[in-house]
């Protein structure tokens, strides 16, 4: 092999590693958003929790909370920023403003046993009020 080759394959080798680094990230926010967002398959099957499936879904509440958390954060902190410009670029259209705040700011933050159980509503973006 050259020494052409091989700095070739040295920068694919890199690239490979950086997609591969650059991918975790997406597919546990992917997993995540599936665990989350889906409705339970097991809800209509058991009538009795035992502790054993309480503690399992009460460490994984605990588990996915702050990682929702960190982009129910993110949405909320970006949403109070643009809805600050919508009431700037708008003459201070007060509602307009407002419209954008609620979206974001309003919502779920923390993953509860009962988000995970179906029992209530995950709202990553606030509910519509009008």
């Amino acid at each position: 092999m050259n020494t052409q080759s091989a700095a070739h394959f040295g920068r694919i080798s890199k690239t490979m590693t950086n997609v591969r680094r650059g991918a975790m990230p997406l597919l546990l926010a992917i997993l995540l958003a599936s665990l989350v967002f889906s409705p339970p398959l097991y809800a209509g099957e058991q009538e009795e929790t035992s502790g054993t499936s309480q503690l399992v879904i009460g460490a994984a509440s605990f588990i996915l909370t702050p990682v929702y958390g960190a982009f129910k954060l993110a949405f909320a902190g970006a949403g109070a920023i643009v809805g600050g410009l919508t009431w700037v670029f708008t003459g201070g259209d007060e509602q307009a403003a407002q419209r954008v705040w609620d979206a974001s700011l309003k919502g779920t933050y923390i993953i509860t046993p009962d988000h995970l159980a179906g029992d209530k509503q995950v709202y990553f973006v606030g509910p519509d009020n009008d």
